[in-house]
């Protein structure tokens, strides 16, 4: 027991994701989106999310023989279960590479009830090493706009505002904001 009576807390754990930890992943991956985005996308779109879906999708980005460096997927774990992972590459968006942003953060996701315990910098720093490794200096993510907790939790890392965009889903436009870093040894974690 801890010194106030309570259990003891156990500590969040990051390490490097396997192909074993696809469906997990999924499944955090479809609960966290439900969580952060309700009331910022459509209900519709959120049920409609499937967990099966995203394990295939999940188990194809795992798949290391498809990049020659390999996707940089990071897991954290608590109490023996995946509570959020992360994953980056090279960069997607030709607008932001022209810019020197080599590197991109393709996903960053925290379960809620486990946000604010140091998770998300530990995932963050975890995929920036893990970038740096592979020769990017200099990365972005992109980020909804209306979603006001992870951009101040981006800004907090030292994050600048790189860009705006448009993306249409299922007939619905949202507008995303990216973020960028151009030193990752100067990101705040």
């Amino acid at each position: 027991m801890a010194k106030n009576g309570s259990e003891p807390v156990s500590p969040i754990i990051i390490r490097a994701a396997t192909g074993n930890d696809a469906s997990a992943i999924a499944a955090v991956h479809v609960a966290s989106w439900r969580e952060t985005y309700a009331g910022l996308m459509p209900q519709t779109m959120l049920k409609g999310l499937s967990v099966s879906d995203r394990t295939a999708r999940w188990v194809r980005i795992l798949d290391r023989s498809e990049r020659p460096e390999g996707p940089g997927v990071f897991v954290a774990e608590h109490g023996g279960d995946l509570v959020g992972f992360a994953s980056s590459g090279s960069q997607r968006d030709p607008n932001l590479l022209a810019q020197g942003f080599t590197g991109e953060i393709t996903a960053i996701y925290v379960l809620q009830d486990m946000q604010g315990r140091g998770g998300g910098r530990r995932l963050m720093a975890a995929i920036v090493e893990d970038l740096q490794s592979v020769g990017y200096d200099a990365a972005s993510l992109w980020v909804l706009r209306e979603n006001l907790r992870a951009r101040r939790f981006y800004e907090r890392l030292g994050g600048a505002i790189i860009g705006e965009k448009q993306d249409h889903r299922d007939a619905v436009t949202f507008t995303e904001i990216a973020y960028g870093w151009r030193d990752l040894s100067k990101l705040r974690v």
